[in-house]
């Protein structure tokens, strides 16, 4: 355990610092509070669990606490990626954080009214079901990005893809591990605990080798002389315009001044 935490520590501040020394953090603040939180979360965990042990009571608050501090980060820090991702579709990006933003206090009230009494299994079920939100968040977005050919960065995309990945992951987690081992609490946590730090860990990994690579620049588009946009096709990316200019309609968004 202590050498897969040790892993982890040391891949995300080499991340954090590659953030910083690259400028990476003023394109990406969220998702670098966010790292700069999971780090600070994985270093407070290790000293309350070497102090209070793994299956105190004291561990099992703060665990919790900070993970629903983080959890709240990683939300930012996705959010943030779509907007990257959709910034050049306005009425596409209306839906999708008012989307969000209906998704998460439902998802919320549902896993409230199904949980088990057990405050132990409520917020194991609680953390389902926040995964659950960034999960069918993040696969409706890269579906739509699928659908309509919405180019995005290779880094945003492994941004998202590690976010969903990781989601789905604990999802697997937290609904398989409670059945095996309702009646081992103590056993659980251990390995609840192995399993999420090795799975983020690969995450990790994918968001550095990305990051290595220099992020997109961010250019303003160079319109052509009116002229030879009368020679284009009026059908590239016409489902895609027209989508999104009811959107901007239905929003009352305005679009970008030309």
């Amino acid at each position: 355990m202590d050498y897969l935490w040790l892993a982890n520590v040391s891949v995300e501040v080499a991340i954090c610092a590659l953030l910083f020394v690259r400028g990476y953090f003023r394109r990406l603040p969220f998702f670098t509070a966010y790292l700069a939180l999971n780090l600070g979360q994985a270093v407070f965990l290790y000293a309350i669990y070497h102090h209070y042990g793994d299956n105190s009571t004291a561990a099992y608050i703060a665990g919790w606490v900070s993970e629903a501090i983080t959890l709240v980060a990683r939300l930012c820090a996705t959010v943030e990626v779509l907007r990257l991702v959709l910034r050049s579709y306005h009425g596409i990006w209306g839906m999708t954080w008012r989307l969000l933003a209906f998704i998460c206090p439902t998802v919320l009230v549902f896993v409230g009214l199904f949980s088990p009494r057990s405050p132990k299994w409520f917020v194991a079920n609680a953390d389902r079901g926040y995964q659950l939100i960034f999960a069918v968040a993040i696969v409706l977005c890269l579906a739509l990005i699928r659908y309509y050919p919405i180019p995005v960065e290779p880094a945003y995309k492994a941004l998202l893809l590690g976010f969903c990945g990781y989601s789905c992951v604990k999802i697997l987690i937290d609904t398989i591990l409670p059945g095996i081992l309702y009646s081992q609490y103590g056993q659980y946590w251990s390995i609840w605990q192995t399993l999420t730090m090795s799975s983020y860990l690969l995450v990790l990994i994918l968001w550095g080798r990305i990051l290595l690579k220099p992020l997109p620049a961010i250019e303003q588009p160079t319109l052509l002389p009116h002229s030879v946009y009368t020679h284009v096709s009026p059908e590239i990316n016409g489902q895609l315009q027209a989508m999104n200019r009811q959107l901007m309609n239905f929003w009352k968004t305005e679009g970008p001044q030309q």
